[in-house]
């Protein structure tokens, strides 16, 4: 009896000492919670006031951070409020690097978080850090999409533009189904800098597809297109071209990441950093297509093509042609024509490594990219419209900038035959198939 009762005793023993152990193990493996849990405002001083966070921390895990209060400049603490998300992801500030450009703030709101209740009771001094400069796009998270829809895209057409606000100018494409116009299929937003803009390398520069949303990006922890983009999503999905005011609005917080007025639109987030375009030349735009479609509607209509290229292996090159023509259906003659060539959403997709710094941009809207034949791709394209306006044909384009090989720079302005010059003829055929089937086009020369 004395030999089994010091067996069981033994068995116990194992049992709790293995229990003990999976316990430990587990201990090891699972992060502790280190916060007290609930509601919490922390404080710290920034560079020009207080700094005051709301955090709500559950099972000692931080999962929310608002800003509450803050008096900083506006654009540097739009950057520094970039370190939130990562103060949650990494449950607590130890680590993190300050925002290049906005140290003190990004300080303030580390400092703030030091102050945090923890469940142990203790308070680590909290040590002020620096911060890592970006290396140009490494580092840059920010992600949206400038893909055209590949493939046919037509109907009838809406365009406004207008200047607003110091002289930017503000464009806004409509285009609607020809069999019911409450549908609406394409809606496109963009935005040239105003002639006299402060940074001279964005003066008359379109916004949409160019480096100014790397440039904003990175100062401000958003680029201007991500507004565009929801807006025009929720155009489309919505067929809604009019829009109510947040009646929260405060006009004295305008452009402010600070709620409510991170909505400025009613059911719409819109992106901070494009609010002031979106109030001011967006809607007001939109809304006067509103009236046209349901006053006198139009008689433009709109053709698209676009298609990805592909090299000899039959791989996508990481680059995309699209060429847009508007023809009047009474006089039916081209109004309009843009052609251009879009770079991937991302590096790893372009092929040619010359060309991987465009990523996210076009042609015709890069203020850096350099066309082989040495002359100016908008400068192309932009004759291109002129040429098609004034009644040309779509095919017969010699007299066009670098339409042929000259060797000359000095006596035409440029060297040799664009390559895209190729690529537009082959789509400028397909859509003029299109038109004459439809009977909307005169019969343009082909030789």
């Amino acid at each position: 009896m004395k030999s089994l009762n010091l067996f069981n005793r033994t068995l116990v023993c194992s049992a709790v000492l293995c229990a003990t152990m999976t316990l430990a193990a587990c201990s090891s493996t699972v992060e502790q919670g280190k916060y007290v849990d609930g509601i919490h405002d922390v404080s710290a001083k920034g560079k020009k006031s207080l700094i005051t966070l709301t955090v709500a921390v559950e099972n000692g895990h931080i999962v929310d951070i608002k800003t509450k209060s803050q008096k900083e400049t506006e654009s540097l603490y739009l950057n520094a409020e970039r370190l939130l998300p990562k103060v949650v992801a990494n449950n607590g500030h130890e680590g993190i690097d300050a925002v290049s450009g906005a140290t003190y703030s990004s300080n303030g709101i580390l400092r703030a978080i030091n102050t945090l209740p923890r469940i142990d009771g203790s308070q680590p001094e909290y040590v002020t850090v620096g911060s890592k400069e970006d290396s140009a796009d490494e580092n840059f998270k920010l992600k949206w999409s400038i893909q055209p829809q590949l493939g046919l895209l037509k109907g009838d057409y809406y365009f406004q533009e207008a200047r607003f606000r110091q002289g930017h100018m503000g464009s806004v494409t409509i285009v609607t189904d020809r069999d019911n116009a409450d549908d609406v299929i394409f809606a496109e937003f963009n935005e040239s800098g105003r002639p006299n803009y402060y940074t001279r390398l964005y003066q008359d520069v379109p916004k949409r597809m160019s480096e100014y949303n790397f440039s904003m990006g990175k100062k401000k922890g958003t680029a201007w297109v991500q507004s565009a983009l929801t807006m025009e999503k929720l155009m489309v999905e919505q067929d809604k071209l009019t829009f109510e005011h947040n009646p929260d609005f405060d006009p004295s917080l305008r452009n402010k990441l600070k709620e409510p007025n991170r909505l400025k639109y009613a059911g719409i987030d819109v992106v901070a950093g494009a609010s002031n375009s979106i109030q001011q030349s967006m809607v007001p735009l939109t809304a006067k297509i509103h009236a046209q479609i349901n006053g006198d509607g139009t008689n433009e209509q709109f053709y698209q093509y676009a298609e990805k290229l592909l090299n000899a292996k039959g791989q996508w090159t990481g680059v995309t042609a699209m060429l847009r023509l508007v023809v009047n259906t009474d006089s039916k003659q081209i109004t309009k024509a843009h052609y251009d060539e879009v770079f991937a959403d991302e590096k790893v997709q372009i092929k040619d490594a010359s060309l991987k710094k465009f990523y996210r941009q076009s042609k015709y809207e890069s203020i850096n990219y350099v066309e082989p034949a040495r002359i100016g791709f908008n400068v192309m394209i932009d004759a291109l419209n002129i040429h098609l306006q004034q009644g040309g044909s779509l095919f017969l384009i010699d007299n066009l900038p670098a339409t042929g090989d000259t060797g000359s720079y000095a006596a035409t302005g440029f060297t040799k035959r664009s390559d895209s010059w190729d690529i537009y003829l082959h789509q400028a055929e397909i859509l003029y198939r299109e038109m004459r089937q439809d009977g909307v086009i005169k019969q343009h020369n082909k030789n």
